[in-house]
């Protein structure tokens, strides 16, 4: 709905095209789904993460990463797939963007591609073994479903005395659905499930 501007000068901004506030503060993120055509049929690869990387050792996960400077997210997904996976860009055939995850301040941008010629090398300061899963496992299967609650925590310089009930606030909470897949005695789950829970469905 349009509103009538008034005939005086309003004082406050009105845009056409609003966006979210503290978008400068989101962590723009993008993943690369690899997909590999074998005798089996159609495949995904996946990483195990590095246990010498500091966050979510041992997850498995999607070849991915933060954005660097102006890059669209393919560009960020195909250069942290080369990293990872130590292949060449003329392996890797670009078929576009899926549904994105927005979780926080965290945007997770998942982008399909046709891996060729993979020999499965990787590099092993970020990541510990890759494998595959058929993409119709997660077509067939439903995954687990657990509730988790989330919580604000204040900092510890947070000046509750500047605010109705002190320390007795009571800040807001909300619930988020942790999905997990189990295949052939591996657990894929989070965000990662999210993205491939996602997918299953748009066949």
């Amino acid at each position: 709905m349009k509103c009538k501007h008034p005939e005086e000068p309003f004082p406050l901004p009105v845009t056409e095209n609003p966006k979210p506030i503290g978008l400068e503060k989101v962590r723009e993120t993008a993943v690369a789904v690899p997909l590999i055509k074998t005798e089996k049929g159609w495949e995904i690869l996946f990483e195990v993460r590095s246990s010498q990387i500091p966050l979510q050792p041992g997850d498995i996960c999607l070849p991915g990463g933060h954005r660097e400077g102006e890059e669209s997210p393919a560009e960020t997904a195909l250069r942290e797939m080369e990293e990872e996976l130590l292949i060449s860009r003329e392996q890797v055939e670009l078929l576009g963007e899926t549904d994105y995850l927005l979780t926080g301040n965290l945007v997770i941008r998942p982008v399909l591609c046709l891996l060729r010629d993979y020999q499965g090398s990787f590099s092993r300061e970020e990541v510990a073994e890759v494998f595959t899963v058929p993409l119709s496992f997660f077509q067939e299967t439903e995954p687990e479903r657990y509730e988790m609650r989330i919580r604000k925590v204040p900092a510890e310089n947070f000046p509750y005395d500047r605010i109705q009930g002190g320390e007795q606030y009571r800040f807001h909470t909300w619930k988020e659905e942790s999905l997990f897949y189990s295949y052939e005695g591996r657990t894929i789950w989070g965000y990662t499930a999210k993205i491939l829970r996602s997918l299953a469905r748009e066949k």
